[in-house]
């Protein structure tokens, strides 16, 4: 011991490495949230259109939606597209809550903002449990901003992509944690599949999570040793969840898949290998928006992305492209680099829901459909970013991208400040959507400008002949031009 009293006092009032651990993750977890919260903060004041419109004008949402009533309904009860095959108890259990108690679209908004930040903060606490901690803190920091995530945000319905992430990684999480357990699990285990559980009611494509585990199961490190009777065991828990929550929507939109428009996803139309190798060129197409997210819009359907057939060389990309991704995993797990191969494999893991290969679903891409495949790829940036020795180069990058991608996020924002934008604005960045066509003239129409609602009618017209709303749409603005025009002849 010390006796100089003087010196004693001096080393009692040092900072501690604990209490500086702890601030400096305080200060961390500040940022991000803010992060996450600042690109969105001009669009509390937008309206609510079109689905939130649809969802939110439901006299028994807003009355009688209950705990135990919301499981018994499809995601649509109360609407007019009333009878779906969707199956979202808690998305609207959420809704109505939020329906109760803020009641404004503001109050919605920041529900909507306020689980992005928390996603966030949930997807460097995953990453913190695979990766370095700077690495884990730099991805979150990149998908706090990264404008491919803006659409779950923007939409009061995406709620749902977001929520479902959210339990997807805190199920994922406590999942890797039970690596140091000889055990099932307990505690653990049971809150992993609790949360999975609650997921998959909030989006059924959070069943992806499964192929997410099995992906983690291949690569992980092997640290410890488990048995195969444990993992079995784990993994039976998560197959009868999944199970389970598959008998209990069954019970309620039964089994049958009701039949997707041709207008939203014309993969419906193709043959199953045709439809399997546009998938794995929509997972193309996904990884370059996540890298270049110049171009956004909310329709992607006929004819903006073509269904491209097998020959002469949508096969052939297909095959490359699986096959460059299963060589780059193989590759990384045997140079010991296993964090960054889990992540790469975590892409198309993350697809496999709602990618199109085991069967058509409502839409032919979304970018809400990336919410949770984007964690991947921000892990990877945040690994790469990681491994940058010269501190500021790495810095400046970082703030560089974090700029660039609030940005870009901000600005996507401005799309949404009523239906009028929102469909001028998708119409110009999908202009061979014939959907996205017909609802900017229609809109147009209403504001009365038929003689600048005929052009996109003509063009959608002209895409797809056999589109007998744009041919009806289009004779009424013809009408309507006529008659404007002999209202001005007076």
């Amino acid at each position: 011991m010390n006796p100089d009293p003087a010196v004693n006092s001096a080393a009692s009032l040092a900072p501690r490495p604990r209490a500086r651990g702890v601030k400096r993750t305080a200060l961390w977890v500040l940022g991000l949230a803010v992060l996450a919260v600042l690109p969105y903060v001009a669009s509390l004041h937008d309206p609510l259109i079109y689905d939130d419109r649809t969802i939110l004008d439901n006299r028994w949402l807003v009355r009688e939606a209950g705990p135990v009533s919301v499981f018994q309904h499809d995601y649509w009860y109360g609407t007019k597209h009333e009878s779906s095959d969707l199956y979202r108890p808690l998305t609207v259990l959420s809704l109505a809550a939020n329906g109760r108690i803020a009641t404004s679209r503001e109050g919605f908004r920041v529900v909507n903002i306020a689980l992005h930040a928390l996603a966030t903060l949930a997807v460097a606490w995953m990453l913190v449990s695979l990766v370095s901690r700077r690495a884990a803190w730099i991805g979150a920091a990149i998908f706090a901003v990264h404008p491919l995530a803006s659409e779950s945000v923007l939409w009061v319905v995406g709620r749902a992509e977001i929520a479902a992430a959210i339990l997807g990684m805190i199920a994922f999480t406590l999942f890797v944690k039970l690596d140091g357990e000889r055990g099932p699990g307990g505690l653990r285990l049971t809150g992993s599949v609790a949360a999975f559980f609650a997921a998959l009611c909030f989006k059924e494509s959070a069943a992806a999570w499964i192929a997410i585990g099995a992906a983690w199961l291949v690569v992980r490190p092997r640290a410890g040793a488990v048995s195969m009777r444990v993992v079995a065991v784990r993994g039976a828990c998560y197959a009868g969840t999944l199970v389970a929550f598959l008998l209990l929507r069954a019970s309620v939109v039964g089994w049958a898949r009701h039949d997707v428009p041709f207008v939203d996803n014309p993969l419906v139309a193709a043959d199953a290998i045709t439809r399997a190798a546009n998938a794995v060129l929509l997972f193309g197409r996904y990884l370059l928006k996540m890298v270049w997210p110049g171009t956004l819009t909310v329709d992607y359907g006929f004819d903006q992305i073509r269904v491209e057939p097998i020959l002469p060389w949508a096969g052939a990309v297909a095959v490359v492209l699986v096959a460059a991704a299963i060589a780059t995993v193989a590759a990384l797990f045997r140079r010991g680099r296993t964090s960054a191969a889990f992540m790469v494999a975590f892409l198309p893991c993350a697809f496999a829901v709602t990618g199109n290969l085991a069967f058509p679903i409502g839409t032919i891409f979304g970018e809400r459909l990336a919410y949770t495949p984007l964690i991947g790829a921000c892990g990877l940036l945040g690994l790469a970013l990681a491994a940058v020795p010269a501190a500021l180069l790495r810095a400046v990058t970082l703030a560089a991208l974090l700029v660039a991608g609030g940005f870009r996020t901000a600005v996507r924002c401005g799309d949404f400040k009523g239906a009028a934008a929102l469909s001028e604005a998708t119409v110009a960045a999908s202009p061979r959507s014939v959907k996205a066509l017909y609802n900017a003239a229609r809109t147009r129409l209403r504001q009365g400008r038929a003689q600048e609602a005929i052009p996109l009618l003509e063009q959608a017209v002209a895409i797809w002949p056999d589109y007998a709303k744009a041919r009806q749409l289009l004779d009424e603005a013809r009408t309507g031009a006529s008659s404007g025009a002999d209202d001005e002849g007076r």
